[in-house]
């Protein structure tokens, strides 16, 4: 008799336990909303959780590079439209002065507007997204140009993967853009200093070449821009994708997670019921 009682207990208790476990599951569920919150939930599952949080990750990190690009090119795209304006405004003060007297007064008020546009070019030059500078290729941490408008940068034409083997350009360099500009302004400044009004006509198709190099260097610019936001779309996209479907694997349907939760509730009443009858049989059997 004392045999049997004892493994009645034994199993009473194994099914106090598993009651309890089931309800805490349950509980669980309901709470966080999600069905599978560990392998042994559903082991098959859950490995399909993990390989689309990994894909989710890798689109995460084309996001960021993506947003990086497109900083970077809209800012490119701001500084060549303000060469471009300062150019426009050099070519004015050359046309005003062409004919000119090389002794005029003008000349030297557009001297200092011209050393004006120069410094203000060595300034876009200099322009830095974040911490680093924009124009100085693979010299980020330093100004691409010193005052006099010498380019210290170097060639380098920094890339970003902003897709699984897509790789877009993120900045022409300040060689490529400037150097040519500071050079026409410098000549023109030279000229207005000595040159005879028969020599000024010599300055300006260079600032219309140098003006035409910036608007291709900015067709592209657009070019690449435009290949960066399309991809950002696509990322978006594919990252809702892989979100729903995870979500659509781990997370609980509200109905049946509270019908678990009252079956297991009922469940874990059962077995205190009947762990309780089996407790009380034990000591009545003690008593006699």
């Amino acid at each position: 008799m004392r045999i049997s009682t004892r493994m009645f207990q034994q199993g009473a208790l194994a099914s106090l336990r598993r009651g309890q476990s089931s309800l805490y599951a349950a509980q669980e569920q309901v709470a966080s909303g999600l069905r599978v919150q560990t392998t042994s939930d559903d082991p098959q599952a859950a490995s399909r959780i993990l390989r689309l949080n990994g894909q989710l990750r890798d689109v995460e990190q084309y996001q960021r590079n993506a947003t990086e690009a497109s900083t970077r090119l809209e800012a490119e795209d701001t500084v060549i439209t303000s060469a471009r304006k300062l150019l426009d405004q050099a070519r004015a003060l050359e046309i005003s002065t062409a004919s000119g007297d090389p002794t005029s007064p003008d000349r030297d008020a557009a001297l200092e507007a011209l050393e004006q546009i120069r410094q203000q070019l060595v300034s876009l030059g200099n322009t830095r997204v974040g911490n680093e500078y924009l124009f100085g290729g693979g010299c980020t941490t330093s100004p691409p140009f010193r005052p006099d408008g010498t380019y210290v940068g170097d060639a380098t034409v920094r890339q970003t993967e902003i897709d699984a083997g897509v790789v877009v350009d993120t900045n022409h360099t300040g060689d490529q853009l400037f150097s040519n500009a500071l050079l026409a302004i410098r000549d023109l400044e030279d000229q207005l200093s000595s040159g005879s009004s028969q020599q000024m006509p010599a300055a300006g198709p260079a600032l219309e070449d140098v003006s035409a190099q910036l608007l291709a260097a900015q067709t592209v610019n657009g070019s690449r821009l435009g290949q960066v936001k399309t991809s950002l779309d696509m990322l978006t996209s594919r990252a809702a994708g892989l979100g729903d479907t995870r979500d659509s694997l781990r997370s609980a349907d509200p109905t049946k997670a509270s019908v678990e939760l009252l079956a297991a509730q009922s469940a874990l009443e059962r077995a205190y019921a009947a762990i309780s009858k089996v407790l009380s049989t034990s000591l009545v059997d003690y008593l006699k």
